[in-house]
């Protein structure tokens, strides 16, 4: 009951920030954090070893806090660091992964299939020579499925440039291509030693175990554990769109369990930093609303943003967790991968005025901290 009333508190200042902030369509002005920037960064950047991004799907804020179908992400709610004002940067999903690793749309407004010639964080993370690995759930199965075979560099490749692929039970349902921006970049799709560094998240266990975690590690779960869902052979599967508490619960374990192994390897004696976000709301007030929540902040589209979803900062070496209600969105997610190694700014990322890294919240601290 005390956790109960904790997060619907917290939940309760979210809401009431960021109605204050509204503007004309939906958008929320970033000048409220603005004026935070100069005074945090005096303070220097923090060195962090690794930072994993864990990408979930469709959920928004208010279907997740207080639901007893995700208990240990409430838990981390109340252990863990919060940005409390984030947002999608608009609707569907693959703009949302674009926005997060190239900086701004790139002329991408739908789920299908593009190819990009733009400089993204493959690029910017491999000019400071930092490592970097894209663990896909469900990739191998796809590989006994609609697997289609193509050469880059005299290496043959599969599964990793189908639009969708899967297994014997869901089909071509489980790895998304929309979910895997890695191969919608020219440089890298053209790239075997590249490519090779998107594999199959069961992969992650043994990287972690043999010491190797890259500096960058990006996951997306599947269908089934990224709250998506799939169009099951019957309504009652528990993956069946229509299974939106199931597919909560499911989302949950897998945050869970990958939050643990990642918290248990030798990586996470190092200082690290685990971000989790979702791409969009789709799924808020407790119901399918689709594209209806169109909030958002940060150099969206005016009137076209993401919704409002939850963001948990996760510090290997951290004090008292730390809220901040300042507005981000993915854009802003870049730039705290940018500002924490140095990677210099894409596009959006470099609308300082508007686009505001979430340092405060990946920087060690003591003491309880409320940005607002």
């Amino acid at each position: 009951m005390r956790n109960s009333r904790k997060i619907a508190l917290r939940l309760a200042l979210v809401a009431a920030f960021a109605l204050s902030l509204f503007a004309v369509g939906g958008t929320v002005s970033a000048r409220s954090g603005a004026h935070h920037r100069h005074h945090h960064q005096h303070h220097g950047k923090t060195a962090l070893r690794h930072i994993f991004v864990i990408m979930m799907e469709n959920t928004g804020n208010d279907t997740l806090l207080g639901n007893p179908n995700a208990p240990w992400i409430n838990a981390a709610v109340q252990k863990y660091n919060v940005a409390g004002n984030y947002y999608g940067v608009t609707h569907p999903s693959q703009p949302n992964y674009i926005s997060a690793t190239s900086g701004s749309l790139n002329g991408v407004t739908s789920d299908a299939d593009t190819s990009l010639n733009v400089t993204n964080l493959v690029d910017q993370l491999e000019a400071r020579h930092l490592t970097w690995r894209a663990y896909m759930q469900s990739l191998n199965d796809c590989i006994s499925g609609t697997a289609t075979p193509t050469t880059i560099s005299g290496e043959t490749t599969y599964y990793k440039f189908d639009h969708a692929c899967g297994d014997a039970h869901y089909g071509a349902q489980l790895y998304e291509r929309k979910h895997d921006p890695f191969v919608s970049y020219q440089d890298v799709a053209a790239s075997a030693s590249r490519m090779k560094n998107i594999v199959d998240f069961s992969q992650l266990q043994s990287d972690l175990n043999a010491k190797r975690a890259p500096n960058f590690v990006w996951i997306s779960p599947d269908q089934c554990h990224d709250m998506h869902g799939v169009a099951a052979p019957t309504t009652s599967d528990p993956c069946d769109f229509s299974q939106v508490q199931s597919l909560i619960s499911m989302g949950d374990a897998f945050l869970h369990s990958t939050v643990d192994a990642i918290m248990s390897s030798r990586a996470w004696h190092q200082p690290s930093a685990i971000i989790i976000t979702w791409d969009e709301s789709d799924f808020t007030n407790n119901g399918y609303q689709g594209f209806g929540d169109d909030s958002g902040c940060c150099d969206s589209p005016a009137g076209q943003g993401g919704g409002h979803v939850l963001t948990i900062v996760i510090r290997s070496k951290a004090g008292h967790p730390r809220d901040s209600f300042v507005p981000y969105n993915h854009f802003s997610l870049l730039a705290t991968v940018e500002d924490a190694w140095h990677l210099g700014c894409l596009a959006n990322t470099c609308d300082k005025a508007n686009v505001e890294p979430m340092t405060r919240l990946i920087r060690s601290g003591h003491g309880r901290h409320r940005d607002r």
